[in-house]
């Protein structure tokens, strides 16, 4: 049986005393540390979520822009080809047309000799009939 005696009272006194003195120098300070340690936590764990958002940005940027990049030199080494073809087109047509006048140049050169070369034959072969008709007849021909 529970006796209820002065005993019970000062003893609920000096509980309530002990859980006064335990709150105010105890529980509070490691609460307000622990609440403090939290939101230095959460407000990191924000940050760090926030730069990791923004590396993504920064990423996805980078990766833009590399394509870009990727996107422009191929567009410019095809222009650059292009144009490359372009010349060597143009090249090609002016050392064949060089060509073609050097080749009508030296026929028309060689068509000059063989007409000398043929006048001269006639000359000669006039001659040379003439040296051989004397020949054989013994007399000289006019």
């Amino acid at each position: 049986m529970i006796n209820l005696n002065y005993t019970l009272f000062i003893q609920i006194i000096v509980f309530l005393a002990v859980l006064w003195v335990l709150t105010r120098f105890l529980f509070r300070p490691v609460i307000n540390t622990l609440d403090e340690r939290l939101g230095k936590t959460e407000g990191l764990n924000k940050k760090g979520k926030e730069i990791e958002e923004e590396a993504k940005k920064k990423a996805e940027e980078y990766e833009y822009r590399l394509k870009e990049a990727r996107h422009w030199a191929r567009e410019t080494r095809d222009g650059l080809k292009k144009d490359g073809l372009e010349e060597e087109k143009k090249i090609i047509r002016a050392v064949a047309k060089e060509v073609k006048d050097s080749i009508e140049e030296k026929k028309g050169g060689i068509y000059k000799d063989i007409e000398l070369v043929k006048s001269e034959l006639g000359k000669r072969i006039e001659e040379n009939s003439r040296d051989i008709a004397e020949k054989v007849l013994g007399r000289r021909i006019e």
